[in-house]
């Protein structure tokens, strides 16, 4: 039984688009026998897929109250008005969660993300246990981040919020 001191972990899924971070997600949700979880989904656009995809899974130790779509850009350009808020939604939660996933955009840099821990308000009550790193290995093979190079570039072309260089 977790007490109040304890922090949640955290591990943060990230990744160009198509990379397979949602199908990672899904894999992780089936396994973690009866585990309350909590999800955090940095949408890009209007239409929320990978939430949506999330939502749907019907799996009992992550009801569909406890999946948080951001959809106002890159999580990591957004992050101060969008992260400390969701954290704040899923640590009010009861019965409390027992862990925090979070899917990043295909456009996110893990960096920011992985700073706003250190917030006096997350730093007490939350803690990152990991960052994953998602890779289309095909794509890389040929020399690209990505099986669909213009799907990316209008992703950030279409991305209002993104204030950073492509990695």
């Amino acid at each position: 039984m977790m007490t109040t001191l304890e922090r949640v972990p955290c591990t943060i899924v990230t990744g160009f688009l198509g990379a397979g971070k949602t199908t990672l997600l899904r894999g992780l949700l089936e396994k973690l026998d009866g585990k309350r979880l909590a999800i955090i989904v940095n949408e890009f656009g209007d239409v929320g897929i990978d939430g949506e995809i999330l939502k749907g899974c019907g799996i009992e130790s992550c009801p569909e109250e406890n999946i948080v779509e951001l959809a106002n850009g890159c999580i990591c350009c957004t992050v101060a008005d969008d992260f400390q808020p969701a954290i704040e939604q899923i640590l009010s939660r009861q019965p409390r969660v027992e862990h925090i996933l979070i899917e990043t955009s295909g456009l996110a840099l893990p960096k920011p993300l992985v700073q706003a821990f250190q917030w006096p308000a997350i730093k007490s009550r939350v803690t990152v246990d990991a960052v994953i790193a998602v890779a289309d290995g095909a794509a890389l093979a040929e020399g690209m981040v990505s099986h669909d190079m213009e799907a990316l570039a209008a992703q950030r072309a279409n991305d209002e919020a993104l204030d950073h260089d492509d990695p």
